[in-house]
């Protein structure tokens, strides 16, 4: 006889597993957003130099970049 799928459990199961990944991908934006802040920060603070460096103003270098 064949035995009977207690499906409540597997759906627990998989639920269980739904949440836990949910989690994880919670945690890998987050990741990822902090490490985009941080390149926005290096990013400004290369301009930043290069712009003192140049002594250049912001109106001057966005006069360069559109043309």
């Amino acid at each position: 006889m064949a035995r009977k799928a207690n499906y409540e459990e597997k759906i627990s199961a998989i639920e269980a597993k739904i949440a836990k990944k949910q989690e994880e991908l919670k945690a890998l934006k987050a990741q990822l957003n902090e490490i985009k802040a941080k390149k926005a920060q290096d990013d400004y603070k290369e301009l930043t130099e290069y712009m003192a460096a140049n002594n250049l103003s912001a109106s001057e270098v966005l006069a360069s970049i559109k043309g």
